[in-house]
């Protein structure tokens, strides 16, 4: 027996989006667009898959490689999540 690591299978859960957000991706970086917008876009449109679905559609349409990918992962999401609780904040301290 080895000590490799087993990678588990990543299949989305609606392929259809995941389709869409490389496309989306290669289009934002064929515009110029960094690939931290890429990624950005790419997040935006499957937030809700697990963690290496979306490091797995940011290989393929944000052009990035298996070791950057995680984080790049890690910083989007966490922009995406600040910039939430920050409207959050602000539509709340308006009532």
């Amino acid at each position: 027996m080895t000590d490799a690591k087993i990678k588990p299978v990543t299949t989305p859960v609606n392929q259809e989006q995941y389709n869409l957000s490389i496309t989306k991706g290669l289009e934002v970086i064929a515009s110029g667009g960094s690939k931290a917008d890429a990624a950005r876009a790419i997040y935006e449109i499957i937030k809700d898959e697990n963690r290496e679905v979306i490091i797995k559609a940011f290989i393929e349409g944000a052009t990035l490689t298996e070791k950057g990918s995680p984080t790049y992962y890690y910083n989007v999401k966490r922009q995406i999540e600040k910039k939430q609780r920050d409207e959050g904040k602000k539509s709340t301290s308006k009532k």
